[in-house]
């Protein structure tokens, strides 16, 4: 038996090639790097002080740099971990492409993240292969985590969503996003701008030159609240 059977929940993530220069910039922003397990000194903004830049990441940072594609779930009793790299495998053999995104940074509900400008249909018809094809791997969500979901409201399409796939911002719902902060409700609206471009010339370099999706990456949460760590990178088959 292996680490990965023993794993309390496992992820399906966009995550840059931990060799680049977009997987850099994005684990250093976040302090970690789930490749290495390394700790990694954060470009903390002109007058903060490191430890409340610390707190502020401090929940993207247990997730590790990714967008989701296919929310943390436990494995099904009937499947392994082998099963479950065979999807991977599945999902990206199809006939994906690489995808340019165009990104911005944004306020996203409370938190600040990397998210396209625009819709793109190749990235949507990825996530939702991710969601399909992985979702014959997972085990039901326990009763507690399909109450923690509705606690924020959902529409009627997300209760169904919840309820299909065990996640409600999927299919139609699906936004992506890649986080770089938790809830920002305590900072002043004057922080919120200065940590927003902070975010901005530090991630220039993508919002520039585009960041490319050519790949899914597989991620596990080893034991409940503890940080995720990468597994497998599955680039597409071009």
């Amino acid at each position: 038996m292996t680490s990965l059977d023993l794993a309390y929940r496992h992820a399906a993530y966009f995550a840059p090639a931990p060799d680049s220069a977009a997987w850099q910039l994005g684990a250093q922003w976040l302090g970690r790097c789930p490749h290495s397990g390394h700790n990694l000194a954060q470009p903390v903004p002109e007058f903060w002080e490191p430890a409340a830049f610390a707190q502020i990441t401090r929940e993207p940072r247990r997730y590790g740099w990714h967008a989701t594609l296919k929310a943390p779930f436990a494995l099904a009793t009937h499947s392994s971990p082998s099963d479950l790299r065979a999807h991977f495998l599945e999902v990206t053999a199809a006939a994906h492409l690489p995808i340019v995104l165009d990104l911005e940074v944004a306020l996203v509900a409370n938190f600040l993240a990397l998210v396209p400008r625009q819709r793109c249909a190749p990235l949507h018809d990825v996530a939702d292969a991710c969601v399909r094809g992985l979702h014959l791997c997972a085990a039901p969500l326990p009763p507690s985590e399909i109450a923690r979901r509705r606690r924020g409201g959902l529409t009627a399409r997300q209760e169904d969503m919840l309820a299909q796939w065990a996640y409600p911002f999927v299919l139609e719902d699906f936004a992506f996003h890649m986080t770089l902060t938790g809830a920002l409700d305590a900072l002043s609206n004057a922080q919120k701008q200065q940590l927003q471009q902070h975010a901005h010339a530090w991630f220039e370099p993508l919002l520039t030159q585009g960041l490319t999706l050519d790949g899914v990456s597989w991620f596990v949460e080893d034991l409940p609240g503890a940080d995720f760590r990468w597994v497998e990178r599955f680039g597409f088959a071009l």
